[in-house]
């Protein structure tokens, strides 16, 4: 085979690599518990390691399909550079590297994306395959809708985690993330209809904007729909003196309409709600922008400890879970058990964060340098497609600014995600090679006595033999073994209900595989392992089950002084792995070990109620009754927890330390407060769990533990007042309590 056979057959590889790349928003998951995005990182970095070696061996043969230098080129670097740097010398360089398992970000995906940008702008310098890249995107994205339009139509949900007939996500995880990456997809698409010649592919462009607007819209996500208005403005404005007097009726027509229907949104907006998508448009008329302001907080408390250099990148989730604030009390709506968010759903905030100011500028020189190639050489694009005279010089330039205005704004209140990012550098790529100053590049004679022995072909062909023996290592070691390890997880899940056993082997087997994101999997085997035990799903190895978890328990610890992802998350899994401990051995050094961790959990960040709530319980377990139950009720802010759910927590840490009187008492009182909530509002005090099932298990435990059948009685014939839906249940089993009773009176 001949020096140019082998730099076809690479050349043909990488190509089709590069689409098979951009086929990524399409591949679905999840491979494991909230791991929705991994499926789709592990696709692209695998598409691109395998393209990567192929590239290097291709430059072996051939130097000349090295990018050339470029301003765009020299400030993605830059800004590369010093998030690198600044993300060596931050909180946690392992993280910042491989990122995790739920997005599949970290700085290992953006090295994929510099390859991505490097690759297409190095093989590809013909305008009509930057052209056919575009047009394979813009159909990616039409399938995703059509997937969009499957979940309205409610033939195929995907991913199962929003109401069909309600937002649509397509074949992203979320609506948000749907959003962000289809209004990109129709500014390009709007590029490409501008630039096409052909009439019926005029047609075909036109039909997937609407195809992508029209799902844009059902999606439901305001910072994409601001990002979309904002883009159209911007091209109204500057290309409104260019359109003829009918045009100008038309659009000012169409401004006018819209104007006088948002007005009616604001005026009178039950009416709007009964338009098809009504509930959607009530979120316009909704701008809140608390729940942000709640998150973009914690940012910029990190930012001013921080301001030059940052805390590296995949630091927000540590950032959260320190900084951020679970009371209500303070305005904060975000009071859960640990609740921790790994963005702050604002680009600007997370690069600062990340990488300081000195990193912002880098990003912004970005922006600055794609606006400067855009507009400087503009008339390369516009002569190449032979622009109308009544068409605006800059009408192709215009909307690829509208992309990249549309791509900032949106990121004001959202974050990049694959298919975004995607996006961004195949456009950045197109304005590199196509808005630049034209290179001609002339092929290489082909050198003499080719097909002689030559030991330097030779020893390409051996080192390319190795790069791709490395690659594969890369691709197990990286991609495929966590991925394999993940898949455990959701198989073993189906079988907590019926068989707890398996489900745990299932769990064990997937943290046993050693992989560079053991830390991820050990955090769900901790979740789902106390799930467990805490459930009375695994009774017969409930020995076993906490061997495993004191074995992890260091780990856990290591993750907290490492700064890792959800800090407050595994607290609370230690406190409740030496709970666990005590309830099983009864071992009173388990509960001084649960009060130490529990004292640096709340000198970590005050605000957490889950760690007042088992503080409560470890104070009860240590007979401090009065005490444990000031915690508790510490641990229910009003507003969130009512007295009901605070009792129910009393009741069931008393329950937990086998005291059934108390606990009884509490649970009496939750089913009190529930009655007369009912009887005097007509709506349950108990939300935070099936209130027939409550009032069952009251009755059961007054008759099974005390005998008491009177008690129980009592407690049906309320539950039969107030819950008539569960009338024939409370028969059935009093009948059957009441039968039972009679039988060992008799005997």
């Amino acid at each position: 085979m001949q020096q140019k056979d082998i730099e076809r057959f690479l050349l043909i590889g990488i190509k089709s690599g590069i689409y098979v790349a951009l086929l990524t928003p399409l591949v679905l998951g999840p491979f494991g518990i909230n791991l929705v995005e991994w499926p789709k990182a592990v696709f692209f970095r695998t598409v691109i390691e395998i393209v990567f070696a192929f590239y290097i061996c291709l430059l072996l043969f051939n130097q000349k399909y090295l990018p050339k230098k470029s301003f765009l080129l020299s400030a993605i670097f830059l800004f590369y550079a010093i998030l690198f740097a600044e993300s060596i010398f931050g909180i946690n360089f392992y993280r910042s590297f491989f990122g995790g398992m739920q997005r599949g970000e970290g700085l290992i995906i953006h090295l994929h994306l510099i390859a991505f940008f490097i690759i297409m702008t190095g093989v590809f310098s013909k305008r009509e395959e930057w052209l056919n890249l575009l047009k394979m995107s813009v159909l990616v994205s039409a399938v995703s809708s059509f997937a969009a339009i499957l979940q309205q139509l409610k033939i195929y949900s995907f991913y199962n985690m929003f109401d069909s007939a309600s937002r649509l996500s397509g074949t992203m995880s979320n609506p948000d993330l749907f959003a962000c990456y289809i209004v990109l997809s129709i500014f390009v698409a709007i590029f490409l209809l501008a630039s096409e010649k052909n009439k019926n592919l005029k047609i075909l462009w036109l039909s997937l904007i609407f195809l992508n607007c029209y799902t844009l819209f059902f999606s439901g996500t305001r910072a994409s729909w601001g990002g979309l208005g904002l883009g159209i403005i911007f091209l109204f404005i500057f290309n409104f003196s260019y359109l003829d007097y009918k045009k100008r009726i038309i659009a000012l027509f169409a401004i006018l309409a819209f104007c006088a229907f948002m007005l009616l949104v604001f005026i009178n907006p039950p009416l709007v709600e009964k338009l098809p998508g009504g509930h959607l448009i009530e979120r316009i008329v909704d701008i809140n922008l608390g729940g942000r302001i709640e998150i973009w907080t914690p940012a910029v408390s990190a930012i001013k400890e921080k301001p030059l250099f940052g805390w590296g990148f995949e630091s927000f989730a540590f950032i959260s879970d320190k900084y951020i604030s679970t009371d209500p009390s303070a305005g904060n709506q975000y009071n859960s058990r640990g609740t921790y968010f790994d963005r702050p759903h604002n680009k600007v905030l997370e690069v600062l964060v990340y990488s300081g100011i000195l990193g912002f500028l880098a990003y912004l020189l970005i922006f600055a340098v794609i606006f400067y190639l855009i507009f400087k050489y503009v008339k390369l694009w516009d002569g190449y497609n032979n622009r109308p005279n009544n068409r605006p010089k800059s009408v192709y330039g215009l909307i690829l600014a509208s992309f990249f205005i549309v791509y900032f704004s949106q990121n004001i209140f959202a974050f990049d995600n694959i298919g975004t990012y995607i996006f961004f550098f195949l456009v950045a790529g197109f304005i590199n090679n196509n808005y630049s100053k034209p290179i001609e590049i002339t092929q290489e004679k082909e050198p003499s006595g080719s097909s002689k022995y030559n030991p330097k072909f030779s020893f390409k062909i051996i080192f390319g033999f190795f790069i791709f023996l490395f690659t594969l290592w890369i691709v197990y070691e990286v991609n495929l073994k966590p991925t394999v390890a993940a898949m455990y997880f959701p198989a073993s899940i189906k079988y907590e209900e019926t068989d707890g056993q398996r489900a745990f082997n299932g769990y064990k087997r997937g943290i046993g595989m050693n992989t560079f994101y053991d830390s991820d999997l050990i955090l769900a085997f901790t979740e789902r392992t106390l799930y467990l035990l805490e459930s009375n799903m695994v009774k017969d190895i409930e020995q076993q089950a906490i061997s495993k978890l004191l074995e992890i328990r260091p780990v856990l610890y290591k993750s907290i002084e490492n700064k890792d992802e959800q800090i407050n998350h595994m607290y609370s899994f230690i406190a409740r792995i030496d709970e666990q401990q005590y309830i099983l051995t009864k071992d009173t050094g388990s509960l001084a070990r649960m009060e130490e961790i529990l004292n640096e959990a709340i000198l970590f960040n005050p605000t957490v109620t889950d760690f007042y709530k088992l503080m409560g319980e470890a104070k009860i377990f240590q007979g401090n009754y009065s005490e444990g139950q000031l915690y508790i009720e510490k641990s229910c802010v009003p507003g969130i927890c009512n007295k009901a759910e605070m009792y129910q927590r009393i009741g069931i840490a008393y329950l937990k330390a086998e005291d059934y009187k108390k606990s009884l008492e509490n649970f009496q009182k939750v089913l009190d407060i529930d009655y007369d909530s009912r009887k005097q509002k007509s709506e349950s005090a108990i939300n935070f769990i099936n209130p027939g099932q409550f009032t069952d298990n009251v009755a059961i435990m007054y008759y099974s533990v005390f005998n008491d059948l009177q008690s129980c009685k009592k407690v049906y014939e309320k539950g039969m007042e107030v819950y008539p839906e569960y009338l024939n249940i409370f028969k059935q089993h009093l009948d059957a309590i009441t039968s039972d009773y009679n039988s060992k009176n008799k005997q």
